[in-house]
């Protein structure tokens, strides 16, 4: 695995804490209108590549099992991973889309077809608009810093990282180590078992 790290060459981290991914979320309804939140939110909830949210389909949305599949990128072979999603999210999809009546379409291309048929600087924007509205500036700010907070929020509360590879998309648990480094709560709580001595 090559060398990566998940802060700049001046250490400002590349991620967004826990308070900043929280101002986020709240942050999407007011930055965004109804068509366009659904999108800031698939990147939230699932950890997706900004080009893979952008690659969903109408029958990539499983409202029933509430979860989205996508067509992972950076792999050297096709691969289809799948993430499991709040019902609320499946809800949104389906009332903002019409998400359940274009499956039930005869017309393949309109079930094949994508949710956001737009390129990747208007996603990158959306994402944006976001960050600016929850006041959130830097390295972090951006489709990327959301989506490394997705791994370390999981990591923090414990999901097996066998499931962590497998909704991020990865060949290897490998990535794990390098996000492993980040886990700034984990660190202080192993670190005060010390402090708790020495009071």
């Amino acid at each position: 695995m090559e060398e990566y790290s998940l802060d700049d060459q001046f250490g400002n981290p590349k991620y967004l804490s826990q308070s900043e991914r929280q101002r986020f979320y709240i942050a999407i309804s007011d930055a965004l209108g109804r068509e366009e939140a659904p999108f800031a939110l698939m990147i939230y909830w699932t950890g997706c590549r900004l080009s893979e949210a952008l690659g969903v389909q109408y029958n990539h949305i499983d409202c029933s099992q509430h979860s989205i599949r996508f067509k992972t990128l950076k792999r050297r072979k096709l691969v289809y991973r799948t993430v499991p999603v709040p019902e609320s999210f499946t809800e949104k999809l389906n009332d903002v889309y019409d998400v359940k009546q274009i499956q039930k379409s005869r017309i393949k291309k309109e079930r094949e077809g994508v949710v956001w048929p737009y390129s990747r600087q208007w996603g990158y924007n959306q994402i944006k608009k976001v960050m600016k509205e929850a006041k959130i500036f830097g390295v972090q700010a951006t489709p990327k810093g959301l989506r490394h907070s997705f791994v370390i929020a999981h990591q923090e509360n414990k999901v097996p990282g066998h499931m962590i590879q497998k909704w991020a998309g990865w060949s290897s648990t490998n990535m794990l180590q390098v996000y492993g480094a980040a886990l700034g709560q984990e660190e202080r709580n192993l670190a005060s078992h010390l402090w708790d001595i020495e009071k």
